[in-house]
């Protein structure tokens, strides 16, 4: 059989996305699979193919069958041990990144790291060793998964188990990153059921975790230290209310997703005197 053939037959099962990406595992020395679609498929690659399709039709994401995932150009791997990276979350780093850039900070950190994506994307991308990232998780697990990417990516970043910010000095950091657990529990179905709840699920309307961390993150944060918070659009109007309530934190910048929906809150800690 041929790619072309393959392909006609299985494309509907698929979403468009991970398609592209199956066929670039299929074909990773090509620049396009495009390229191959007249190429047979022996049996082993059919076989593969035949694999994949069957757990993916039974709601299995495609980045635990493949035992891997990109973000933000780079690829990791990935275990149902850890949350699975989405596009969305790469927007957060873009402007941590641009933060860390133009404000010269040193001590970054990505707060409940899971794999590692984010702190292993912001210090490849930072390109600098006077800015020092730490990862934290409360996942033994996930920190197994991040300890693997930093060796894949040639990284030394520290990794630390600690509930939320339990681990760290009060002052001590110039910027916390974190995409915290925000889904309500009667929203976990199809795919998510596959991830680990640990890093998915929160209780008071999915606001547990990021409540927590915006009554705490400015005690650990330095003077004007900056926390960049992924959250899930439906609250933006109850986080804008309540971070005014605090009085810790200056809004910097809502941050939009790819559908222009509000996902991320960036703040600055308020300056006194």
């Amino acid at each position: 059989m041929k790619l072309r053939d393959w392909l006609k037959v299985n494309k509907e099962f698929f979403l468009e996305g991970d398609l592209r990406y199956l066929m670039r595992n299929l074909y990773p020395q090509v620049p396009s699979f495009y390229f191959e679609l007249d190429s047979y498929l022996d049996s082993d690659r059919l076989a593969y193919l035949d694999r994949v399709k069957t757990l993916y039709i039974k709601g299995i994401p495609l980045a635990y069958i493949l035992g891997k995932e990109e973000f933000f150009g780079l690829e990791f791997i990935i275990s149902q041990d850890c949350f699975i990276p989405r596009k969305e979350t790469e927007l957060i780093v873009e402007e941590a990144i641009k933060l860390i850039k133009e404000c010269s900070f040193r001590y970054v950190l990505d707060l409940g790291c899971g794999c590692g994506n984010i702190a292993i994307s912001i210090k490849k991308n930072v390109k600098s060793d006077d800015v020092i990232v730490f990862a934290s998780d409360i996942s033994y697990k996930a920190l197994c998964i991040a300890k693997k990417n930093l060796s894949l990516h040639r990284l030394d970043i520290p990794l630390i188990r600690t509930d939320l910010l339990a681990g760290f000095r009060k002052a001590s950091l110039d910027m916390i990153v974190t995409n915290p657990p925000y889904v309500e529990e009667g929203y976990i179905h199809g795919s998510l059921l596959y991830e680990p709840r640990i890093a998915l699920q929160a209780s008071e309307g999915g606001l547990f975790f990021i409540k927590k961390i915006l009554l705490e993150a400015h005690y650990y944060l330095k003077e004007e230290g900056y926390l960049i918070l992924e959250i899930p659009s439906y609250h933006k109007d109850f986080l804008e209310k309540f971070v005014v309530n605090l009085k810790t934190y200056q809004f910097v910048e809502w941050i939009k997703d790819y559908s222009n929906l509000f996902r991320g809150l960036i703040l600055r800690v308020r300056k006194y005197g």
